[in-house]
């Protein structure tokens, strides 16, 4: 399994200052680690016969299609 945590990177004090935002753009720039985290993320549901998925703000946007 890869070592998504290793592929995102903390962003201190971003937009504003108290805020850790998490900065996803080194997995999705990797390639494999992408197919990785989005295998992952569907593997839990395969098989139920889901025929939406639901992917709420921006990050959601992104990894939300790549899983539907």
């Amino acid at each position: 399994m890869t070592d998504f945590r290793a592929l995102v990177r903390d962003v201190p004090d971003f937009p504003s200052p108290g805020i850790l935002f998490r900065d996803i753009t080194p997995l999705l720039a990797d390639p494999e680690a992408f197919r990785a985290a989005v295998f992952a993320m569907a593997a839990p549901y395969r098989g139920l016969g889901l025929s939406k998925v639901l992917g709420i703000e921006a990050r959601g946007f992104m990894l939300g299609a790549a899983v539907a």
